[in-house]
């Protein structure tokens, strides 16, 4: 049965519409084709709001392949490689979190409020706009294939 070995719950500012997660001994190069992009040494997660507002991000490190969680509006998955196995949410987050060692790993994201939040945007003021939206990106080590 796989274990959570670490939980961090903050949050971020959306700036830009994007929530960025990266490693930054690489370079990293994403585009924007879904409200998930992941490239080496980037997670990217793109808002459905209009204007900046603060949403809430949790990040999780698993020994193994967590369970899928229902309660989500939106799931999405991806392998990210990691240079030095750290991670720094941006653009304003100062956490740094320790994924593991450099190397393969699998990312799946979860997403809700963003129905809402397009909704509220760009009227609503950054304060009204606070939590509305919210992330959780779950990492483990991904299998190696021969």
């Amino acid at each position: 049965m796989p274990r959570r070995l670490t939980r961090l719950e903050t949050e971020v500012l959306v700036f830009r519409r994007m929530i960025l997660l990266l490693d930054d001994e690489g370079d990293y190069d994403v585009s924007e084709e879904d409200w998930l992009s992941v490239a080496p040494n980037c997670v990217m997660a793109i808002s459905a709001g209009a204007t900046d507002h603060y949403a809430s991000v949790t990040v999780e490190i698993w020994d193994g392949p967590p369970p899928l969680l229902d309660g989500w509006e939106s799931g999405k998955a991806g392998r990210v490689r990691l240079d030095s196995g750290y991670l720094q949410i941006q653009p304003t987050d100062t956490h740094v979190l320790r994924i593991g060692p450099p190397g393969q790993y699998e990312v799946r994201a979860y997403s809700k409020g963003r129905a809402r939040i397009a909704a509220l945007t760009p009227r609503a003021g950054i304060e009204q706009l606070r939590g509305v939206e919210s992330f959780l990106f779950q990492f483990w080590p991904a299998e190696l294939s021969d």
